[in-house]
Parts: structure tokens; sequence; C-alpha cells
């Protein structure tokens, strides 16, 4: 999702069509507890290491369900603003206070982050007594319109192996999806299966991660670095389109020429068969089709309901979205996480 068109509002059981921030918007039929710090931790080798606490993984046959957000605000007072833009962001986005508050509700619910490709085989396995989730994370691009309002500004690969976000000035920062899921889930392991952590889906418009220029050499080099990181630990990468389309409005020759751009500028991320709809808008089935035959088997829309169905080469999921018109309908978000927890005060 990204931000620009019309505003839409909840409508009964349902979404009805949403568009905007530039490419945000879609389609479909009380204060946290600090975190720990992220600091490495020596164990002196005259102290025994206890083994690892055995867990009993129980395979899962039922529909596994799917949340999304956007990167995250870090500074209200700069996103939320009373013009178009900060209404957008108050709409479509979350901070990183709701989302901490988010991930410990996901866990204290029972809630564990599964592989979706695992979903896709038939091969999930939980925790007993826990439920598996899917978790995507639309956009992350970092646009140029999040500078100045309180959002970070990319994706950075430290030295100790860790991944930061990098913030206007340059300073780094655990505040954002990545590594708020990192120390989520070393805090509580049960929170993943299998060492899943979640999806990633990037436009190309701008670049990708947070790097404007991801065909120059050493921009590259630092994509490919962070790119294999992230892999390594757990998290899978997604087209988001290069252009941000909508799906269901774009004529087929323009969406075939946007796929093989994107491959082009995404190649660096590495194998990559899922394709997440901009603003949720499912294209015609005869385009899902030709997606699928140039390397998206896996896509996704969104709605208000667990889905996974196999429509010709397509497995199509759906996916519920986390933001601030989601939380203007409490009662639907009560399996995952209580709105009146997670709502941050600082929003309007």
């Amino acid at each position: 999702m990204g931000i620009g068109g019309p505003r839409a509002a909840m409508v009964g059981m349902a979404l009805v069509s949403v568009a905007a921030l530039g490419g945000c918007g879609w389609q479909v039929a009380a204060e946290p507890a600090p975190r720990p710090a992220l600091t490495s931790v020596t164990t002196p080798t005259s102290v025994p290491v206890p083994p690892p606490r055995r867990v009993d993984m129980v395979p899962w046959r039922q529909p596994v369900e799917e949340l999304f957000v956007h990167p995250l605000v870090l500074d209200p007072a700069l996103a939320f603003t009373d013009d178009r833009l900060g209404r957008g962001f108050q709409d479509y986005f979350v901070t990183d206070r709701e989302f901490g508050t988010l991930l410990d509700q996901l866990w204290r619910n029972g809630w564990t982050l599964v592989d979706i490709h695992r979903v896709v085989d038939g091969t999930v396995r939980v925790p007993a007594g826990r439920k598996p989730l899917v978790l995507v994370e639309d956009d992350v691009n970092y646009y140029r319109y999040f500078e100045g309002r309180g959002l970070a500004a990319g994706l950075v690969l430290v030295a100790d192996g860790r991944v930061q976000a990098r913030l206007d000035d340059g300073t780094l920062t655990d505040e954002d999806v990545v590594p708020m899921v990192e120390a989520a889930v070393a805090t509580h392991p049960e929170l993943s299966a299998d060492d899943a952590r979640g999806v990633l889906a990037v436009t190309g418009y701008e670049g990708l991660l947070g790097e404007r220029h991801a065909d120059q050499p050493t921009a590259h080099a630092r994509l490919a670095a962070l790119a294999a990181r992230l892999r390594a630990t757990g998290w899978t990468f997604a087209s988001h389109t290069w252009g941000h389309l909508d799906l269901s409005k774009q004529p087929a020759s323009t969406i075939m020429a946007d796929t093989r751009r994107w491959r082009d500028v995404a190649g660096v991320l590495g194998p990559v068969d899922i394709l997440v709809y901009p603003y949720g808008a499912r294209p015609a089935p005869s385009l899902m089709q030709q997606l699928a035959a140039a390397g998206f088997p896996i896509q996704l829309d969104i709605d208000v309901v667990a889905r996974q169905e196999k429509v010709g080469a397509v497995t199509l999921m759906s996916r519920r979205h986390v933001d601030g018109l989601a939380f203007d309908v409490p009662e639907r978000q009560r399996p995952f996480y209580d709105v009146a927890l997670v709502r941050d005060p600082r929003r309007p």
C-alpha cells in the first residue's frame, strides 16, 4: 500500500473500495510495556548452558489468518496532521507503540508466526495450543512522502548482523517492524514457528528498502547483504508491483510490463514467488493466471476473513488490515488484539 485517491469507510461486514495516500488503500468483497534492548550477551564458559526447552509442535489443518501493516509511524505529531496526507497516515498506518502492543497481544492471545510457503504447502505446524498467523508488511520502500513525517527512511544491516531502521538524520532505531518482530521473538520464542517472521512486500519505483538507487554498485551491494540477512532470519519477500498498480483497472499489457520492470529492479532480493495486490484489488481471472506464469503463483488480496483457495495455477490468500480504520471496528479485531489496549493515546 502507499498514499493518493478517495477515502472510504467500513460498511456492514466488509470494506468498500479505498484509495488514499499516493498509493494506499484497498478493496475487499494503553501504553505498552517497555521492550528489552537488543544487546549482545555472551554466556560465560564456566556456566553450563541448559538445553533448549522442548516444544511439542502439532500440525494445523484449519484456515490460516494473515494480518498486514505498513512501516510504522514513530512521531505521530509529524504524521497525524490535519491534511490529506496526515489523514491518510491516521487511516492506514499504526505507530511503533501500537505495533509493540499488537505483538504482545498476539503472543498473549496464542498466535504464532508461520511461513507463508508452509501455509501454501499445507505443512503448517505450531506449538501445541497455539494458532498460526502470517504477518505481512506492505510498502517496505520508505517513500519520499515519508520524509519529515515521523517515519523511518530505510532498513540497514549493521555490523553485528542485526537489521535496524534508519531515520531521516541517519541515526538508527529498533522501532520499526523488522527489529521489533525480532525482539518480540527473542523474548517469546513461541511467537515464531520454524523461525518464521513475515512477508515484506515492496514496489520498485523509488528503490527498495529505503535505497533510492538500487542499481548503483554500492547501493546494490548493501541491498544484497541486507536481503540475504533478512531471508536467513525468516523473512520472505513479495512483489507489490513496480508502480503500485491497481490490478483491477490496468490493461494486461501495462501490468505485464510493470511485472518485468519489477523483476529487473528487485532481482537483488533473490527468488520471489508472491504477489501482494496493491489496494487489495484483484485482477481478472485470466490476468491472475498470466501473473502466475510470470512467476507469482501465490497472490494476496484483502478481506476480513481468512481464505486460501486454488484458482487455476494461483493460490489466492486473503489478509486483514491493521490500521486506524480497523481500530474503528474493535469487535472484528478481538481474536487478535484489544483495540482499547493497542490504540496509541497520541493518535487523534
